[in-house]
């Protein structure tokens, strides 16, 4: 379904000219089964786009520890007593240093390998913040591109089985993340298990440029969209020159259970602008330096 996605992308960003009957007939030459988007189900979901990374980290409960005053009677003078009684959670126990909840986040993505079953239950890619940027332009061909992802992106709801060298980052299997390489690490404390957030170094104002699985900061931890995802998914349809990948904030939300450190569920957001600097298609169709935002949304669940 990636490749199908992929491919039906890039033929919306060139395929389109200034009026409908042209459009029609490129489509016919290509020959796109209807079902394109749905016919293979190797699992990539699609609902509305999620325009925005949208993990808010839990706030950690407040470390205050004051014990509080056992002096509860109203005080003689007749006035009313405003001060309210402290009433903050004591620490958990939760880590709070960046680089102790890295460790404890590749410890339990390490112990994955233990589970008895590893399964993808959610997969999208949807338009990130509506990046749709053609040919210097070009109002007819944004627009009619835009029409043609929502028809062949879709949501994914599916669940089937994988391997550990299938979660992201794909192929590695035993991850040791170096902090440094991660801008925040949030870790909250619920109940039985930690909820662990880890963000990538890039923003919208400032993109990561070109990571791949396991370097980098989104490579370490999130799906990308590699050269040969695109690469094989063209071939024979589209040609480009100078593409490029521009990574967001890339998130990774694990549940971890606190008793045995292992992680049962698994949530990874990447923002993507897609850069090409031309594109052309079957060679019908030329357009210069081309731009597509795309989001990848996963969800992994493990059972031990």
């Amino acid at each position: 379904m990636k490749a199908k996605r992929i491919l039906a992308l890039l033929i919306a960003v060139v395929m389109m000219f200034t009026c409908t009957s042209c459009t029609y007939e490129l489509v016919f030459h290509l020959n796109i089964p209807e079902n394109a988007g749905s016919a293979n189900q190797d699992s990539t979901p699609v609902v509305t786009p999620d325009v925005t990374p949208d993990v808010t980290p839990d706030v950690t409960p407040s470390q205050n520890t004051e014990t509080p005053s056992q002096n509860t009677e109203t005080p003689s003078t007749g006035e009313e007593n405003t001060t309210a009684p402290n009433t903050q959670t004591p620490s958990t126990g939760a880590p709070t240093e960046k680089t102790e909840i890295v460790k404890l986040y590749c410890s339990a993505y390490n112990k994955m390998a233990e589970a008895k079953t590893l399964k993808k239950v959610y997969d999208y890619t949807s338009n990130y913040n509506n990046i749709l940027n053609i040919d210097g332009g070009n109002r007819i061909l944004e627009t009619t591109a835009n029409t043609l992802m929502g028809m062949f992106m879709k949501e994914n709801t599916d669940q089937f089985d994988v391997k550990v060298t299938d979660i992201p980052p794909v192929g590695i299997g035993t991850l040791d993340i170096n902090p440094s390489l991660i801008s925040k690490a949030t870790c909250a404390d619920k109940g039985t298990y930690y909820e662990v957030v880890l963000y990538s170094t890039g923003t919208d104002d400032k993109y990561e440029v070109d990571s791949a699985p396991g370097t980098g900061s989104a490579g370490s931890f999130a799906p990308l969209l590699r050269t040969e995802d695109v690469s094989g998914a063209a071939a024979g349809y589209i040609e480009f020159t100078g593409l490029h990948s521009w990574y967001a904030t890339a998130t990774a939300t694990a549940k971890i259970d606190k008793a045995t450190g292992r992680m049962t569920a698994l949530e990874l957001k990447t923002p993507c602008v897609l850069h090409f600097d031309t594109v052309s298609a079957v060679k019908i169709v030329n357009v210069g330096a081309c731009e597509v935002g795309l989001h990848f949304h996963q969800k992994f669940e493990a059972t031990y």
